[in-house]
């Protein structure tokens, strides 16, 4: 399962290893829908370490009054 410590990159590559994984077709049912599930987290929790490193840059380009950062909406 995943590990909460790991880092964007990290996380990035496992969830690479588990789309070619599953697009190969190879897996029983039961372990694919497994690995479906720890690819949904894992995707998660990249768009969070995403969000969460956007924000820091968007909070140290306001203290610094820079030009805002373009934020996307969600």
């Amino acid at each position: 399962m995943m590990e909460s410590k790991w880092t964007f990159e990290t996380a990035l590559k496992k969830l690479e290893t588990l789309v070619k994984e599953l697009e190969s077709g190879e897996l029983e049912l039961e372990n694919a829908v497994k690995k479906y599930q720890e690819g949904i987290e894992l995707a998660k929790y990249c768009h969070d370490l995403l969000k969460n490193a956007e924000n820091v840059v968007v909070k140290m380009m306001k203290d610094d009054e820079l030009v805002e950062f373009p934020t996307t909406e969600e």
